[in-house]
């Protein structure tokens, strides 16, 4: 039987497909880096378009599921070739980081589990091209790890992103954190974090009398954890009128691009 005979007539449309894949990747790949580690990765327009599509695919009867996975693949592949050098997994269940990871960036980059958090968040913060992925601060246990990116060794380090991200529910707690040397971006739709010593429990209200909603969702001793259901940038206005009024301490120390 000749070769021909086999001919699919869905051809043309994977033919398309690959095109504009290929197209796709070429964008991404010159899209200009702003890491600070040497990473050409880009979270939050990553998640922008990630939102844009599966939403698009939803309407179209398409499962938004499929799209952002293979959204996410083709984007652990593309910060792979633009200088992601490896992922250090670290706290809670070993297996489930390294999913967590995979389920983020694909198979593309290097995923490397370790035992410390300390030690993935300073491989993070010393070397170039790399990332760290922990368990979502909000989350008790795992160490309370999120106090140590007010340490003065690591306070370059910013959450930049969570995983699972999209799709999925705007009140679904991530499991992990991506955190890295990187500057903080918004994709539209974000919580940002916060840490301030807050001794008399008044952060929520000292951050509404600014005009910024808040929520503590964690502490360790006198320093809180504050969740903020918007972007708001390290050196917005709002953060420095808390910190007079009396926020000790007060500084975003991540973002996480909301469902």
């Amino acid at each position: 039987m000749a070769a021909d005979s086999f001919h699919n007539p869905s051809e043309t449309m994977n033919d398309a497909f690959l095109s504009a894949l290929a197209e796709k990747w070429r964008e991404l790949r010159d899209t200009p880096a702003v890491s600070a580690s040497g990473i050409g990765f880009r979270p939050a327009r990553e998640a922008a378009e990630m939102r844009r599509m599966c939403r698009a695919a939803s309407a179209a009867g398409t499962p938004p599921d499929a799209i952002a996975r293979i959204w996410r693949s083709l984007c652990g592949d593309v910060a792979a070739a633009r200088g992601l050098k490896a992922v250090y997994v670290a706290g809670g269940d070993v297996t489930l980081g390294v999913e967590a990871a995979r389920g983020y960036f694909g198979f593309g980059p290097n995923v490397v589990p370790i035992v410390g958090i300390r030690d993935a968040l300073e491989r993070a913060e010393s070397t170039p091209g790399v990332l760290a992925c922990v368990p979502w601060p909000e989350h008790a246990g795992s160490g309370q790890w999120w106090p140590m990116l007010n340490e003065n060794k690591f306070r370059n380090l910013a959450i930049v992103a969570g995983w699972p991200s999209l799709p999925g529910s705007a009140a679904e707690t991530p499991r992990m954190a991506i955190v890295g040397k990187m500057s903080m971006e918004s994709s539209g739709e974000d919580d940002t974090l916060a840490t301030a010593h807050d001794d008399h429990y008044t952060a929520d209200k000292r951050l509404q009398d600014v005009g910024l909603q808040a929520e503590v969702v964690a502490r360790a001793r006198s320093l809180a954890l504050i969740r903020i259901p918007e972007f708001v940038a390290v050196d917005d206005r709002r953060i420095d009128l808390a910190r007079k009024a009396g926020l000790d301490g007060l500084r975003v120390v991540g973002v996480r691009p909301r469902a």
